[in-house]
């Protein structure tokens, strides 16, 4: 992503993206360190992410480190990587997987205005987080903000709060 938007002419500010099990943060936070890039990410919970739950900021750390020493890479401190994990836990809805009326409210907002479909469980939180964070002013008016878009449409026709009754 960093490659792709320096092509581009873009130097981006902030990557959101969305977070569960933690899967995608680390190698995003082990590129970051490794290339001493300023980008931020913003990661928008779809569970609780507190120290003492099952993902936590501890695990994301130890999997940067696991990262970052595959790489051969330096390795900072834990101190250093836990400065970067920026998870907002507020768009998480009723429970992990079920849809929330912000994700669906942003999913129809993007589907309508540029075509583009995210998932409700996962990818439609993170969204929402996001718009919420551009709306009020957590995301400064002239950022370069990419939103990394993880999969998750292919339960989107299944949620008809999201998309209505296409059964009948």
């Amino acid at each position: 992503m960093l490659e792709q938007s320096s092509d581009s002419g873009v130097d981006l500010d902030f990557i959101y993206n969305t977070i569960g099990p933690g899967t995608a943060l680390p190698g995003m936070l082990a590129a970051k360190l490794s290339l001493g890039h300023p980008v931020k990410f913003r990661s928008i919970s779809i569970q609780t992410y507190d120290d003492g739950d099952w993902m936590n900021p501890g695990v994301i750390v130890e999997r940067t480190k696991a990262v970052l020493g595959t790489l051969d890479a330096d390795v900072p401190n834990d101190d250093v990587i836990r400065a970067e994990i920026d998870v907002d836990q507020r768009f998480i809805g009723e429970d992990y997987a079920v849809a929330s009326p912000e994700s669906t409210a942003a999913i129809r907002e993007l589907a309508s205005s540029e075509g583009v479909f995210v998932g409700p469980v996962y990818t439609g939180k993170g969204l929402a987080g996001m718009l919420d964070h551009a709306r009020t002013g957590r995301i400064p008016a002239d950022s370069n903000v990419a939103f990394l878009h993880t999969g998750d449409t292919g339960n989107l026709f299944e949620i008809p709060e999201v998309v209505g009754s296409i059964a009948d």
